[in-house]
């Protein structure tokens, strides 16, 4: 059966199980997103499927329709083409929906019909125009939302501080910047972002900053006590003592790689300030593809693949790195939960890597 084809059995794969623990990086879940699904998170909520715009400005009485409405990439093809957009390319994307959707109302004006044939083509195309005008009013409506909330937040200055925080090491210009963004003068930067602002403060100069002093100017900024009580927990949950190598780049025995990409990071640039931060989860999967995984810091187990290698009974590798047989699919679990922005590089990995690997994001 096999031989003739008959059914196309799935061919045996080199399949790796990845298990990490959010406490190795918890600096990604701190930082602002810029895709469309995890914006429509953050600042709308996302549950069910459903976003709530009741009581957005942007919203009329005279739109019920759009108080709360559906997003779902199983049901809204313009959403699932643009889940990982980010916020400019989103901008661009709705406003050729937008152009595309007059140039269907223009060819199907109502006071254009002459014919009988005319009017049932209409009649015909009625329902789809009607849903195609429910989607552009909603996608219109929740960019509008988005837009308002950034404005009104300061979100793409706080964000791009956050970049830097994550992804730079300059103590007196962030302790600067960081003191100014908690100044209590500073009322268009919302609570829960001088918070995160001072969780990864923290989390960066544990060691090296003065977290006290950022503490009381969180207070002093508005920042409730048991928010600010907060920063002592994930010190405590995640700090320098507690989480494994690789964030930051501690652990990185490679100096020549870290300096080198550091030196093209700073003399390049990044194509976008708001996205530069690279999650550990990611360097790891790229360390792993490039047989460079080192098993002092990840421990892992081989499958048996020979009756001597049962002989010797060794399951386990005491290589260096982690080279031999590189997968071609990798499942990756993440005890505490994965984020977006995660989800979003991983899903780029799989189109950059489409036939070589398969990455799967299970948790």
């Amino acid at each position: 059966i096999v031989s003739d084809q008959i059914f196309h059995f799935r061919q045996a794969s080199n399949c790796m199980l990845l298990v990490l623990d959010r406490l190795d990086d918890p600096v990604t879940p701190l930082l602002s997103q810029w895709t469309y699904q995890a914006m429509v998170h953050e600042l709308l909520g996302l549950n069910n499927n459903r976003v709530s715009l009741k009581g957005a400005p942007n919203i009329s009485n005279t739109q019920p329709d759009l108080e709360e409405v559906v997003l779902s990439a199983q049901q809204d093809d313009f959403f699932h083409q643009h889940l990982y957009s980010n916020f400019g390319e989103l901008g661009e994307a709705i406003q050729v929906l937008l152009k595309n959707y007059q140039k269907q109302t223009t060819t199907n004006n109502i006071s254009s019909l002459q014919t009988v044939e005319e009017m049932q083509q209409f009649m015909e195309k009625f329902p789809e125009l009607k849903s195609q005008s429910h989607l552009v009013s909603k996608h219109v409506a929740i960019m509008g939302e988005l837009a308002r909330l950034v404005e009104m937040c300061s979100l793409m200055d706080v964000s791009q501080f956050e970049q830097e925080l994550a992804c730079a090491d300059d103590h007196s210009i962030h302790m600067r910047e960081l003191l100014s963004k908690l100044s209590s003068n500073t009322s268009n930067i919302k609570i829960p972002d001088k918070l995160r602002l001072g969780l990864l403060y923290a989390l960066r100069y544990q060691i090296t900053g003065n977290v006290n002093r950022i503490k009381s100017e969180m207070r002093n900024g508005g920042v409730p006590d048991e928010m600010i009580d907060l920063v002592t927990t994930i010190l405590r949950y995640a700090g320098v003592e507690s989480r494994g190598p690789g964030l930051y780049g501690v652990g990185t025995k490679d100096i020549v790689s870290k300096m080198t990409k550091t030196f093209f990071t700073s003399v390049q640039g990044v194509s976008n300030v708001y996205s530069q931060h690279v999650p550990v989860l990611i360097e790891t999967l790229e360390a792993i593809l490039k047989g460079k995984l080192r098993s002092e810091s990840h421990p892992y187990l081989m499958r048996e693949k020979s009756s001597n290698q049962q002989h010797n009974g060794s399951t386990s590798s005491n290589s260096t790195n982690i080279s031999d047989d590189i997968p071609n699919e990798i499942i990756i679990f993440m005890a505490g939960g994965v984020t977006y922005e995660e989800a979003t590089k991983v899903a780029e990995l799989n189109k950059n890597h489409q036939g070589k690997c398969r990455f799967i994001l299970a948790g």
